[in-house]
């Protein structure tokens, strides 16, 4: 196998290298240049005996660092050979036709090396290319390679002499063979037969009549050489078929399916969270109500009565989701909870998450003077002040809960924080902070006294990350609610967030800084080479 790609190597905020196609752009380079991983994978997986990658592009030997700690590289008989360094950029002089690198290998390949044998192998190769790019004072190369195959015959030397003496003859081919090949199928073993018959000495002809005498040493040699010759198409002229900007709902047969039996898609939502997603009359608004019709727009259902929203619970998302009744959900999902955990386990049917979109902190919300408030600093105040059973509640199945029980408070539990801050018995309600300004937004219980209304208390030192719950299995689906995640994202938290969290939060408020995911081309292009191209 033979890949060679000539163009920009190209590394993301991450550090990942990259070789860039026709759509890339320096801006989004994670987003949409092929990463060397994926290329690297597919490499591997090949069956060919041996492999030759050339990387004409900058920072080509950082393909090194992708291969193996164990070993150089982690599969025998794959040899890279790079136009620069790590570090270094590779060079496309003005007015010249190819680069210096490919321009300086094109020389070598062309004219040969005098005084080397009818095969130049990659070491020689290599040895001679550097000295060419010297001499042009151009980058100098680097190659990497294991199990001996920078020594294998690579192509014919078009500077090579044949000796003086003429070949007259082969051996007999079955004693040729024993030479040829060895039993076990491995490297073959030298045969003591001579590999030639000088004029002058005896020996059987194997010669039919009217053809030319072919020497065994390079019938053996070209057996030897036989690498297959299947290419990897990384000329990347072709290979736009490949690139995400040209991912969509017609790759993924679940999308396919929904478009063509039901023509509209199914969103999971809360239902009571001021700010994040409530319903007002017929009409569904809020932050994450924004960011669901933005998913679903990027799935194919672009009008607005092709959304059709599903009120969900934090105790019934995940049968919700696995039942099919919804096709994704946006619902303050923490991704990195124990219910989330345990859904991407389930074996019969695990879920996904994307994101995260958001990024929260615990919370509480309690019900009593300014002063009460005050005393509030942390869960212990919390114990100590309010009887968990009773005054201290938060929704079955959340993170709030698992909090709750390893803080010693086993605590009333309600299908929603709405129907928690609805009891009269209750006092505290314990979840994420901006679901709780939400709450306090809608009602403050201020009409009880002027002095007593809802307050909420920030409990420091945790963090909820928000992700999209979708089924697994499906990279497609997962890259095209990933892919619209940042977009309008400030506007949305200004719309919908930011007056009512400075109103409710004070000086606890600020924006949340978000970890954004950088949606992964890797698993698309794999999906789409094994089941779409």
């Amino acid at each position: 196998m033979l890949v060679y790609y000539a163009g920009h190597g190209v590394i993301d905020r991450a550090g990942h290298y990259h070789l860039a196609v026709r759509e890339t752009e320096r801006e989004s380079v994670h987003d949409t240049a092929a990463p060397y991983e994926w290329i690297k994978a597919h490499i591997e997986k090949s069956r060919a005996e041996r492999r030759i990658v050339i990387l004409d592009c900058c920072y080509a030997a950082r393909a090194f660092g992708l291969q193996s700690n164990a070993a150089a590289l982690e599969v025998a008989g794959t040899y890279i050979l790079a136009a620069a360094g790590e570090t270094a950029t590779a060079i496309s002089p003005p007015g010249e036709t190819y680069t210096a690198f490919t321009d300086a290998l094109l020389t070598v390949l062309s004219k040969g090396v005098s005084g080397l044998p009818r095969y130049l192998n990659l070491d020689s190769v290599f040895s001679q290319l550097s000295k060419e790019l010297a001499r042009r004072s151009r980058p100098r190369p680097a190659q990497l390679w294991r199990d001996h195959l920078g020594r294998a015959p690579f192509i014919k030397n078009a500077a090579y002499q044949p000796p003086s003496d003429t070949l007259r003859s082969a051996p007999p081919a079955q004693r040729a063979s024993t030479a040829e090949t060895s039993k076990d199928g491995g490297e073959p073993r030298m045969s003591p037969t001579p590999a030639t018959v000088r004029t002058g000495e005896a020996g059987p002809s194997a010669v039919p009549p009217g053809k030319k005498p072919v020497p065994v040493l390079r019938r053996k040699i070209v057996r030897y050489v036989g690498l297959p010759t299947v290419g990897l198409a990384l000329l990347f002229g072709g290979w736009s078929a490949y690139a995400v900007s040209s991912v969509s709902y017609e790759d993924s047969p679940l999308l396919q399916k929904i478009h063509r039996e039901r023509g509209f898609i199914r969103v999971g939502v809360k239902g009571d969270q001021p700010g994040l997603a409530k319903k007002v009359g017929k009409e569904w608004v809020g932050f994450e109500i924004d960011l669901a019709r933005k998913i679903a727009a990027n799935l194919g259902f672009t009008k607005k009565e092709e959304v059709v929203f599903v009120e969900v619970f934090t105790n019934n998302r995940v049968t919700t989701l696995q039942s099919g009744d919804v096709d994704f959900v946006v619902a303050t999902w923490s991704m990195n909870g124990p219910q989330a955990e345990e859904a991407r386990k389930d074996e019969d049917s695990p879920l996904d998450f994307v994101g995260p979109y958001y990024t929260a902190s615990l919370g509480a919300l309690v019900l009593g003077t300014e002063q009460e408030a005050q005393e509030m600093k942390g869960i212990d105040d919390i114990k100590d002040k309010f009887n968990g059973g009773e005054e201290v509640c938060t929704a079955s199945g959340s993170t709030s809960e698992e909090y709750l029980k390893k803080h010693g408070v086993e605590p009333k539990k309600e299908e929603s924080y709405k129907d928690c801050w609805d009891r009269d018995s209750v006092k505290v309600v314990i979840t994420d902070d901006i679901i709780l300004a939400g709450l306090n937004e809608d009602e403050d219980f201020s009409y009880l006294t002027p002095k007593v209304k809802g307050r909420v208390v920030p409990l420091r030192g945790t963090a909820e990350k928000y992700g999209i719950g979708i089924r697994a299995g499906d990279p497609i689906f997962n890259y095209l609610a990933c892919q619209v995640i940042q977009k309008g994202w400030k506007s949305s938290v200004d719309k919908n967030l930011e007056k009512m969290a400075t109103r409710q939060l004070g000086k606890w408020w600020t924006p949340p800084i978000v970890d954004f995911p950088e949606c992964s081309r890797l698993e698309v292009w794999k999906y789409k080479l094994l089941h779409v191209l």
